[in-house]
């Protein structure tokens, strides 16, 4: 019976390096070994993938710091979610309360509109993590102010947030944050009520921009009778009452062009222009008193128009407004030449016309001439009419040349315009010269005739050819028998 080797041996064997066996000791070790040492070897196992991935997540978790349950849920969570947790743990309820209310809304808004809508296309305040930071931010310093009773703080911070989705364009969060620091400025006593003034101009706009004009209205007339008799100025150092008027007087015209009855919107226009006297804005009281004119004029009172116009075109033209003085003069030539002062009109048309050329604004320039041309042609005056006519072809033949040709078919139709109102004037110039020519039956103004219809060669102008009259041919005259004879006086003297 072999005995088992010694485990010295064994591990002074097994502890020797393989790079230090030479070939023959490995085959005497091999030849000592008995038949139980080697019935005691297993066959080498290998690793399944699975148990691979096994160890490979093992050797992660173990390389991973511990976290605990709530920076397991940190990491699971949303950022709206985190945000959230975060107001609530630190106690500020109402500004969590009002920013989980925002995100649902406007999920709930999108949804209702609809894949085809311009909502769906934003993208979700959810998602924008930047915004969240500066809403999570100014609601907790508000909530906190508001909790000291420091109504300033929680205006600004209101204020700010508007101010802040307003440069970012997205107006339905500054729309409700405008109406929040609206609400919040009645809290504040000792300011005059100056940050309520504000708060009503800033919801003028935005009610403005959401095309709700007469809750516009509203507001701004609010912020005009607040304003009113202060001395209060805005950063630039403008008065705020100034700033009323021009914000009044817009949206009261605003208010003019959405009426639908002519009485209606000169008095939302007479309205207009008594606070463009007061915000001390010449050019928008020139502006006004334009749309005042051509509202009188659309209502048949010419005379009145005629001195709208004529304010407006005074201090447009002390002030140099190039487009208001050119719209003035046209207007005020359809006003004359409704009345009949023709030679007024045209006058006031060459103004336009000069004025327009010299400014650089060719299609103005192209209404002038063609009102010109119009006015001569129907006066029968038919050179300058041509002269005027030609000058508009010429220039709308420019405009034409230079337009882009994707949106140069408006182009095109007002240039076939402006040639045809020069054909038209250019067959009344001929058509004097044509009758006479065709009232002479000869057979050279025939020739003439038959060329210009042929050839189109304008021969009527020429001078007419004087008709020929044939020569008076007196008859022989016959000698009468009963008549005495008388001889010739060279006879008697013979």
């Amino acid at each position: 019976m072999s005995s088992l080797p010694s485990i010295h041996q064994h591990k002074n064997r097994a502890s020797r390096s393989p790079a230090k066996q030479s070939r023959g000791n490995y085959s005497q070790e091999r030849s000592n070994v008995t038949p139980v040492q080697t019935a005691s070897r297993r066959p080498m196992r290998f690793m399944t993938q699975h148990e691979k991935e096994i160890m490979k997540a093992e050797e992660i978790k173990q390389s991973q710091p511990f976290m605990n349950k709530f920076e397991t849920s940190h990491y699971r969570n949303s950022y709206i979610h985190n945000i959230c947790v975060k107001m609530l743990k630190e106690g500020f309820h109402k500004s969590f309360d009002e920013l989980f209310s925002l995100n649902s809304r406007r999920n709930q808004e999108r949804l209702e509109a609809g894949p085809d809508s311009i909502i769906w296309e934003e993208q979700p305040l959810e998602e924008q993590h930047r915004k969240l930071d500066e809403i999570c931010k100014y609601l907790t310093n508000a909530e906190y102010a508001a909790r000291l009773g420091k109504w300033d703080d929680v205006y600004a911070c209101r204020h700010a947030l508007a101010r802040y989705f307003l440069e970012n364009e997205d107006f339905w969060l500054s729309d409700h944050f405008f109406q929040t620091a609206l609400d919040v400025s009645l809290n504040i006593k000792l300011d005059g009520r100056r940050r309520e003034s504000e708060a009503h101009c800033h919801m003028g706009l935005a009610c403005e921009r959401r095309g709700e004009i007469e809750e516009a209205c509203r507001h701004m007339l609010e912020f005009y009778q607040l304003t009113m008799g202060r001395l209060w100025s805005d950063e630039d150092d403008t008065n705020l009452h100034h700033i009323s008027c021009r914000h009044m007087c817009r949206i009261y015209l605003t208010l003019a062009r959405q009426a639908t009855d002519k009485a209606e919107s000169l008095r939302h226009l007479h309205k207009a222009f008594d606070v463009s006297k007061e915000g001390e804005d010449k050019l928008q009281q020139a502006g006004i008193a334009y749309e005042l004119g051509r509202d009188y004029e659309a209502a048949r009172d010419s005379e009145t128009a005629i001195k709208c116009l004529e304010q407006s075109l005074s201090i447009a033209t002390e002030f140099n407004d190039n487009e208001l003085i050119g719209k003035a003069c046209e207007a005020l030539a359809k006003s004359h030449q409704t009345i009949g002062g023709v030679a007024t009109s045209l006058r006031f048309l060459e103004m336009f016309a000069e004025n327009s050329k010299h400014s650089g604004r060719k299609l103005d320039l192209v209404d002038a001439r063609s009102c010109l041309g119009t006015i001569y042609n129907s006066m029968g005056e038919y050179d300058p009419s041509i002269r005027h006519f030609t000058d508009s072809y010429d220039v709308m033949q420019e405009i034409t040349n230079d337009a882009d040709p994707d949106s140069s078919d408006g182009d095109r139709s007002k240039l076939q315009e402006c040639a045809l109102q020069l054909g038209v004037a250019k067959g009344n110039q001929m058509l004097d010269l044509f009758a006479g020519n065709m009232e002479i039956p000869e057979r050279q103004m025939m020739e003439r005739i038959i060329d210009w219809k042929d050839m189109r060669a304008n021969q009527f102008g020429d001078p007419l050819p004087k008709p020929s009259t044939p020569p008076v041919v007196e008859p022989e005259k016959i000698p009468d028998p009963t008549e005495p004879f008388r001889a010739d006086s060279s006879d008697v003297q013979t």
